[in-house]
C-alpha cells in the first residue's frame, strides 16, 4: 500500500480522460495528518481512503472520505463549504453522483447551507451523467434538501428533460412528465413564471415531438399567448414554428413565426459558461 501522503498527492491530478486533469484547490485539499491511518473511522462507518469504489476516482473519494471524518464530532478540522460545490462541479457518473447525494444527506443533517450556486451544480451533474433522478428527489422535498433554485435553473433542468427524453425513446413519457411536475413546483419554491418558464417546457415538449408532447406544448404555448404580453421565449416560438411546419400547419406555422418578430419577446436566458476551481460561476446569476 501507497503512503497516504504520497496517494493523497497523486490523487491530485488524476485524470478522467485523456485530455482533462481534475485538481483540488491548494485550501481545500485534506491534510496528509488527518488521513494518515489509511481506514478513517466515520459517521457512515469505515473507509479506506486508499481504495475508492469502482467508477470514482481517487481525487473525489479522498475529498468524500475527509469531509465525512471532518463532520464526525470531536475532529480538529474544519470542513471547507466549497468541498460539496467541487465534488458536484467535477462528478461524471452515476456513482460519483450517489456518493455525492449521500454526501449531501449528510450536509443537510448537521444542517450547513446549500446555495443558489450548488443547486446549479446538481443541475449541471445530474444532465451531464444523464441521471436526473437524484435532482428530481431533492426538488420534491423542499424542506428536507433545502434546494435553493432560481427560475433560470429550473429552466435548464426542464429543457434538459427533454433533450434527455428525446435520446432516451423508452422513457420518454415519465421524463416529460418530469418535465411538467418540475414547472409545478415553481410557486413551492416561491419562484414567480416568467418568459424562460413557459419557454423552457414548450421547448422541452418540442424536443420530445410525440404526439403527446406536441398536445401539451400547444396546451402550454397558448395559456401564455393568451395574454397582451406573453411570457414565453424567441427560441420556444422558432420551435413551435418548425414543428408546424413539420406536422403541415402551415397557418399554426405562420402564426408563430409572426410571434418570434415582436420585439417583447425575449430570448432564453443563459446559464454561467465559465467556472472558477471551486465549481463557482464566475458571474452572477439569478
Amino acid at each position: 500500500m501507497r503512503p497516504l501522503a504520497a496517494s493523497v498527492t497523486a490523487s491530485m491530478s488524476v485524470r478522467l480522460n485523456s485530455t482533462a486533469a481534475v485538481t483540488v484547490p491548494e485550501d481545500l485539499r485534506p491534510q496528509a495528518v488527518e488521513l494518515a491511518d489509511g481506514k478513517i473511522k466515520t459517521l457512515l462507518g469505515e473507509f479506506d481512503v486508499n481504495a475508492p469504489p469502482a467508477n470514482i476516482r481517487p481525487e473525489l473519494w479522498t475529498m468524500y472520505v475527509a469531509m465525512l471524518r471532518r463532520m464526525t464530532p470531536g475532529v480538529v478540522w474544519q470542513l471547507k463549504q466549497r468541498s460539496l460545490n467541487w465534488i458536484l462541479f467535477h462528478a461524471q457518473n452515476r456513482e460519483e453522483l450517489d456518493m455525492a447525494f449521500t454526501m449531501a444527506e449528510q450536509w443537510r443533517a448537521r444542517p450547513l447551507p446549500i446555495t443558489q450556486t450548488t443547486t446549479l451544480l446538481w443541475v449541471r451533474a445530474c444532465i451531464r451523467a444523464k441521471y436526473p433522478e437524484i435532482f428530481m428527489k431533492m426538488l420534491l422535498d423542499r424542506w428536507k434538501y433545502r434546494q435553493m433554485p432560481v427560475s433560470l435553473t429550473l429552466a435548464h433542468f426542464i429543457r434538459s428533460l427533454g433533450s434527455l427524453a428525446a435520446e432516451s425513446g423508452s422513457d420518454a413519457e415519465k421524463l416529460l412528465d418530469d418535465a411538467f411536475r418540475v414547472f409545478a413546483l415553481y410557486p413551492y419554491y416561491d419562484i414567480a413564471y416568467d418568459a424562460d418558464a413557459y419557454g423552457a417546457l414548450v421547448e422541452a415538449c418540442c424536443e420530445i415531438n410525440t404526439d403527446e408532447a406536441w398536445r401539451r406544448a400547444l396546451l402550454a404555448s397558448e395559456e401564455t399567448l393568451a395574454h397582451e404580453t406573453p411570457m414565453i421565449t424567441l427560441e420556444a416560438l422558432r420551435a413551435l414554428e418548425r414543428r408546424s411546419t413539420e406536422r403541415g400547419e402551415s397557418e399554426m406555422a405562420e402564426r408563430y413565426g409572426s410571434l418570434a418578430k415582436r420585439s417583447d419577446i425575449p430570448a432564453a436566458g443563459k446559464l454561467p459558461a465559465e467556472y472558477d476551481e471551486y465549481g463557482l460561476p464566475t458571474v452572477a446569476f439569478d
